[in-house]
């Protein structure tokens, strides 16, 4: 690190010179419900950039895209394929979802496929698959967006796995990374974490990457309160956010952009850690004053006319809008993040949620706690055990024609490697009528 000088660049697609931008995940946050101003009000600071989660297949974010130009701020986009790599091709659906971001003529951070390292995405478990799809996506987006950077983010942990599916620098405009700075591990009060750096879980990343690309932390948070333990921890997500914020201004000066991802998850019923600063004024104050200070910049850098061209037709936006499938609700994007996986404390059954109603086949997935090192999956409907898996991606897909209409009960048990079982909570649905 120390070879990096304080204003290092390499000119990628809206890097500042200098400086850091900042920037928040807030859309399901109680005390804003993504209102930028009300956020920046309470904070003090525009900030430069907002995110939030697409999925493949569904319809380009056309009005919450509106919502954060106007505010003069840049969209930071996750973009997912939730059902796979397999659907991800070159074709109508990909290039009306590229025209329509060039549309918006606004920088936009395109975070594709993030956390790829960590079993818990159902696009992990095939590098050079993955490899190819980023750089498909990168191709696309080149061609008809050139608005948009291509931002390659892995989880913080594990970093053995983090190389192998690095695209390329040819295809990667930033590389990002997320970190989260939890008070116990998956849950369990005996596992208290509470004395790791925060910026220990960077430096890997930083260290393999940050001399040929700027870094996007695309989500930091810390701990505010832990279910687990059933203890208010404002003084520890003060003491984190503190170390990490001035951490970055002092000694990273290849990370260019840093967003927090303000969310009571607890309240949420996605997990058992309340990432929100906003509810909480000794937080909140320290936020504001580290963001406070010029080195965390208020606005992206570019040039509007290098995307001022023509786009060519097709959309994804508005009824007649090319998509695959309707929105995936933001719950069941915000359950698959690595962020709920660190505070699991036992497995979870995804992708058919309590009192859904079922039309299709169902497409199934497994959420592990991080420590937890299955030798086979069992799923389940209805107490019998209807398929079998024992590699990653742990994910199934049955058939609807299989069940009767009605109410089923499905669940996942894990076979660990010391013997035990390892069920996760029911989940009751209902396939509808033929």
């Amino acid at each position: 690190m120390g070879s990096l000088p304080v204003n290092a660049a390499t000119s990628a697609k809206f890097e500042p010179a200098r400086g850091c931008y900042i920037g928040a995940f807030i859309e399901r946050n109680d005390a804003v419900r993504g209102n930028i101003g009300a956020f920046e009000k309470m904070t003090g600071k525009k900030h430069a950039s907002y995110f939030t989660y697409v999925g493949y297949g569904c319809p380009f974010p056309g009005d919450w895209v509106a919502k954060v130009k106007a505010q003069g701020a840049a969209p930071h986009i996750a973009f997912e394929p939730n059902h796979g790599l397999d659907e991800v091709k070159d074709g109508p659906y990909l290039r009306a979802w590229a025209r329509d971001a060039a549309r918006t003529r606004t920088p936009i951070f395109l975070r594709w496929a993030s956390e790829m390292n960590g079993p818990w995405a159902k696009y992990s478990g095939n590098p050079e698959q993955y490899k190819e799809k980023f750089r498909l996506m990168c191709r696309v987006m080149r061609e008809e967006a050139p608005n948009v950077a291509m931002v390659w983010t892995p989880f913080a942990e594990p970093t053995r796995l983090i190389p192998p599916y690095y695209p390329g620098d040819e295809w990667v405009d930033w590389v990002g990374v997320n970190v989260y700075s939890v008070y116990v591990n998956n849950g369990d009060p005996l596992r208290k974490v509470w004395d790791k750096d925060p910026l220990e879980f960077l430096r890997f990343v930083y260290d393999t990457y940050a001399a040929r690309k700027p870094v996007h932390i695309s989500e930091f948070a810390a701990t505010v309160q832990c279910k687990g333990t059933g203890y208010q921890t404002a003084d520890f997500a003060i003491e984190k956010m503190t170390r990490f914020y001035n951490g970055l201004r002092q000694k990273f000066p290849r990370v260019k952009s840093v967003n927090y991802f303000c969310l009571d998850a607890i309240s949420a019923g996605l997990a058992n850690n309340n990432y929100s600063f906003l509810q909480e004024p000794p937080v909140l104050s320290t936020y504001s004053r580290l963001v406070s200070d010029a080195h965390f910049l208020s606005r992206v850098t570019f040039d509007a006319k290098s995307f001022a061209g023509a786009v060519k037709g097709g959309t994804t936006i508005g009824a007649r809008g090319l998509k695959i499938r309707p929105s995936t609700p933001e719950d069941e994007m915000l359950s698959r993040t690595g962020s709920v996986a660190l505070m699991l404390d036992e497995p979870r059954l995804r992708g058919v949620q309590n009192g859904e109603i079922v039309s299709d086949d169902l497409e199934l997935s497994a959420q592990l706690p991080l420590d937890l090192e299955p030798r086979g999956l069992l799923w389940q409907i209805d107490g019998r055990t209807v398929a079998i898996t024992n590699t990653l991606p742990y994910r199934v897909s049955l058939s609807r024609d299989r069940f009767a209409p009605g109410p089923h009960t499905a669940r996942v048990v894990v076979l660990g490697r010391g013997g035990g079982q390892h069920p996760s909570p029911p989940v009751e649905f209902e396939f509808a009528p033929d």
